[in-house]
């Protein structure tokens, strides 16, 4: 789905979520440029939004940076639910294999690996390179799981670094998600999130279901995680 200005329910400033029904509810999918968290449960439901967004991307790149799990685990994951992220355009930027030991850290396509989430510079200057390599195209990132950045980092550090990487990419033209673990971080820290973000998006379980709130929509959308990935019911 592609938006078209001719169309009301679509609007040009969007990129598709990769959840048909769900595009069709954010009126074309998720800002952009934009910076967006999605706070949720540990888990496969919240990563499984990510997944569709990045497996979307047809003109654009994608890149998931990467520090809960490795390169290889991910795309595991993301075939459970009969989605595929080895594809010539969605790349990664590995911070989690090189904290297992160099053995583990093999060289794999379209993959670049840094010393462990701690190392934001290096991070940094590797989306500075995913940025020219995709000039003239949009940008699909996504960051699994922004949690993992706060734990390693100090708040000062990921404070200065989520001000100059967001305002960058959205620059550049970039959507980017970062995946928010529910119930690990004090109130001050989730301030500091919010205060970076464009739009804050929450997935919760009510009742053994779970449902997925936009703020701007003001009311929650029931959704489940199956065989297919995320549908809306």
């Amino acid at each position: 789905m592609t938006a078209d200005e001719r169309m009301p329910i679509l609007k040009a400033n969007r990129l598709s979520t990769g959840i048909e029904d769900l595009d069709i509810i954010l009126e074309g999918g998720y800002h952009n440029p934009g910076n967006i968290a999605i706070i949720g449960p540990s888990g496969m439901e919240k990563a499984a939004f990510s997944y569709h967004f990045v497996a979307a991307g047809k003109d654009e790149n994608a890149y998931i940076i990467c520090a809960h799990s490795s390169p290889n685990h991910i795309i595991e994951k993301a075939s459970t639910i009969g989605i595929r992220l080895d594809k010539e355009n969605i790349h990664f930027i590995d911070c989690y294999t090189s904290t297992l030991g160099k053995s583990a850290a093999k060289e794999m396509p379209r993959v670049r690996t840094v010393i462990g989430p701690g190392a934001l510079n290096d991070i940094s200057l590797m989306l500075n390179e995913a940025i020219a390599e995709s000039k003239g195209k949009k940008l699909r990132v996504v960051f699994d799981t922004l949690s993992t950045f706060m734990l390693h980092n100090p708040e000062d550090s990921m404070r200065k670094f989520l001000s100059v990487i967001g305002g960058r990419l959205k620059s550049a033209g970039a959507t980017t998600l970062y995946l928010v673990d529910e119930g690990v971080h004090d109130k001050r820290v989730i301030s500091l999130i919010e205060h970076n973000m464009d739009e804050v998006h929450t997935l919760a379980e009510e009742g053994g279901k779970f449902v997925f709130t936009v703020p701007e929509l003001g009311m929650p959308i029931p959704v489940r995680i199956g065989p297919a990935g995320v549908m809306i019911v």
